[in-house]
């Protein structure tokens, strides 16, 4: 059922779709790691919890 939802879709919201899947996941990751950077520099700048 998803596949023939997405083959009705136009090519640039396909294409879109793809970039923000890779994207995402990166973006989020950066962050993370970010946190952890800033946190080894102060760790009583970030919380965990």
């Amino acid at each position: 059922m998803q596949a023939t939802i997405f083959a009705s879709l136009d090519p640039t919201i396909k294409s879109f779709i793809g970039v923000v899947s890779i994207l995402g996941p990166l973006s989020i990751l950066g962050v993370v790691l970010l946190l952890k950077k800033i946190e080894k520099q102060n760790p009583e700048r970030i919380r965990w919890r």
